[in-house]
């Protein structure tokens, strides 16, 4: 198991009720780290005191050394002409994931040590653009950004914050993309990956490994994309 650099080691995966978030805090449990799911279907994201017990939590393990982001709301991935969204459909489909973000980092830099570790997880969407997804891929843009900010802030402290990014099924189902449903849009394929097909929750959990080890203390504010060489963002 990869230690968490100073800390017990302790993992929380935000956001992990469905999808890639799900399969993460599997992944990490079986690699070894205790693991602390806070699933957004029952913890509301944009409230601080809940986010902030959720972080904590209650079971003796103390704050957590790891926090891994990996949430949209549902809203986000529900296709619709830019031109025909009302000031609801957008507060649904992007605001309220980029509060999410704004709540999650402000209770992480609260009760996460010195040294510790923060990774968000996002669809590489933004960066190919996806029609009907305008709030999605703008919900996904400035919470890469905010990342960034942030990673400038608290460097100070020793705590990296870095992104990653997987294609939008992935994001979305997991290892089954398959069970995305008919009303997740079609992304445009830029290419076959240069790797060939995997798993994508143990190529992010791998990378969440590394990053989170002694090894990563010196990457924060970087983008890694784990499509297997697809996109390639530069």
């Amino acid at each position: 198991m990869a230690e968490v650099s100073g800390q017990v080691g302790t993992a929380v995966v935000v956001g992990s009720g469905r999808g890639i978030g799900a399969g993460l805090a599997a992944a990490l449990a079986e690699r070894g780290h205790r693991v602390r799911g806070v699933a957004a279907d029952e913890v509301d994201l944009t409230d601080p005191v809940a986010v902030h017990a959720a972080l904590v939590g209650a079971d003796g393990d103390g704050a957590p050394g790891l926090v891994v982001l990996a949430h949209l709301e549902a809203a986000s991935f529900r296709a619709a002409p830019l031109v025909e969204l009302d000031d609801d459909a957008w507060e649904a489909a992007a605001e309220r994931s980029l509060r999410a973000a704004v709540v999650v980092l402000q209770q992480v830099h609260a009760v996460v040590p010195d040294g510790g570790r923060v990774v968000i997880v996002l669809p590489t969407a933004a960066a190919t653009g996806v029609p009907g997804l305008v709030p999605l891929c703008s919900a996904v843009e400035g919470i890469r950004v905010m990342a960034k900010a942030v990673a400038r802030r608290w460097g100070e402290r020793g705590v990296t914050v870095n992104t990653i990014e997987v294609d939008l099924a992935a994001f979305f189902a997991g290892d089954a993309p398959g069970g995305a449903g008919s009303d997740l849009p079609a992304v445009v394929q830029l290419g076959t990956s240069a790797l060939g097909p995997g798993s994508a929750v143990d190529d992010v959990a791998g990378l969440i490994e590394v990053l989170a080890s002694d090894a990563g203390a010196a990457v924060t504010g970087a983008l890694l994309v784990a499509d297997r060489g697809t996109v390639m963002v530069p």
